[in-house]
């Protein structure tokens, strides 16, 4: 007999619903005022709940960095049907760019700049799940012609992923004064052009 997942407590759904908004109230004040200058305190009295509580759902402002990395893989593991679902892994990996691009757009300007401020590790961690996905379909490029294998695969990713950060920074630095969606279905279909 398989037994069906109890429901959420209402307790549990106050939980979730605090840790959500100790989450948001973060992100609004971070994407305002910078993550160096938001404290947990600040954090806690956006959100209307005590430090202690702050501190029940994460260990530090770092966890809640942690976090918006984790919603960039979730997202990427939800569409990743609908990149995938292309002819080659050219057309993929330009559907790839363009929802990272869409999701950064999506969150605006202030949010982006803040997440491209802060140092940590996690950034860069090449276990995430966005990361595997590109490395995939690289590889798939490779595997079917569509690049060369006079570079590695890795040496392919990195490249793709400084073009992307250096398009995210630009669009940053000008204020998001053109469409950077557009800007990065151009430059990635030019940069993929040096892999044939």
């Amino acid at each position: 007999m398989i037994k069906k997942p109890l429901p959420k407590t209402s307790r549990a759904m106050r939980a979730l619903k605090t840790k959500n908004k100790l989450l948001k109230s973060a992100v609004k004040l971070i994407d305002k005022y910078g993550y160096e200058e938001v404290t947990i305190e600040d954090i806690s009295k956006q959100a209307g709940v005590s430090i202690g509580a702050f501190y029940h759902y994460y260990k530090s402002k770092t966890d809640i960095l942690v976090e918006l990395f984790k919603q960039i893989d979730q997202y990427f593991k939800q569409n990743e049907p609908n990149i995938l679902s292309h002819k080659n892994a050219g057309e993929s990996l330009t559907k790839f760019f363009q929802y990272y691009a869409d999701f950064h757009a999506s969150r605006g300007l202030d949010h982006t700049r803040s997440i491209l401020r802060v140092q940590s590790p996690f950034f860069n961690d090449r276990s995430r799940y966005m990361f595997t996905l590109l490395t995939k379909i690289v590889i798939d490029a490779q595997e079917t012609g569509i690049f060369t294998r006079t570079y590695t695969t890795e040496k392919i990713v990195d490249y793709f992923l400084l073009i992307i950060r250096g398009l995210l920074f630009d669009w940053v630095v000008e204020s998001g004064r053109y469409d950077f969606l557009e800007r990065v279905v151009t430059d990635i279909e030019i940069a993929k052009r040096i892999f044939v």
